[in-house]
């Protein structure tokens, strides 16, 4: 009987690939590793055994939750995961730490004789003593600066005595309520601290020199009027 003929190529049982086929050894069926893996899991999603595996841990897993179920200990919301001490919601996250923070401050008290929050503030208090001990005054490190300090305050105590006298609704009435700094329209029923609250802002910010006038003064949302701050443009602020 005539011994079979080994052949030099293999076509990869997978993808197709075309492998080259060495002197000794078994003749390969795929081209990889990963080809044989890939058609091993093809074969169990056909047959079905992966879809059985899978439901057989999904049942697992959910014998294990329900085994492991206990009501959360500030809200009573039933938890599944054995190490989890809270739900996770915002207010038992707050009223976890809230309690952590106080069995913490009483081993604290009860090792030390003193509760640390009065530790800290004295170690506080001790630091910026010595830091104000170490350090001139900023005035002293830095004369420019305090030299500008002292020109803008004099220029707004000026301004104050002598400014003009202004009302935001009229600005707002002026302007048609609308944003001098982004173009959309403001809300009049907004009430500040709201980004999108009406404020009044002045196109040269008066520590550039800027009048106290209605001609130097604008309609603007107060997000926009934040991010400008003391530059003489600014970003439109983000649309609600």
């Amino acid at each position: 009987m005539a011994e079979a003929t080994r052949p030099t190529f293999i076509i990869c049982a997978h993808c197709g690939t075309e492998k080259a086929v060495g002197p000794r050894g078994p003749i390969p069926t795929y081209c990889s590793a990963s080809c044989r893996a890939a058609r091993k899991h093809q074969r169990s999603r056909d047959d079905g055994r992966y879809a059985a595996a899978l439901e057989a841990q999904r049942q697992e897993t959910a014998a294990r939750q329900a085994a492991n179920a206990r009501p959360c200990p500030y809200c009573g919301t039933l938890m599944t995961h054995p190490r989890r001490v809270q739900c996770g919601s915002d207010e038992c996250k707050l009223r976890y730490c809230a309690d952590r923070m106080r069995e913490w401050n009483q081993a604290h008290m009860e090792g030390t004789g003193q509760w640390y929050h009065r530790l800290y503030a004295e170690q506080q208090r001790e630091y910026s003593r010595r830091r104000y001990q170490e350090l001139p005054h900023w005035r002293t490190r830095y004369p420019e600066a305090g030299a500008r300090v002292d020109a803008r305050r004099r220029m707004r105590v000026e301004q104050a005595a002598h400014a003009e006298a202004i009302v935001p609704a009229d600005v707002h009435a002026r302007d048609g309520w609308t944003c001098q700094l982004c173009g959309q329209p403001i809300d009049p029923g907004v009430a500040w601290p709201d980004p999108m609250s009406a404020s009044v802002d002045h196109k040269v910010p008066l520590s550039k020199g800027g009048a106290h006038s209605m001609a130097n003064v604008q309609s603007a949302h107060l997000g926009c009027n934040s991010s400008k701050g003391a530059r003489l443009t600014a970003s439109p602020c983000r649309e609600s």
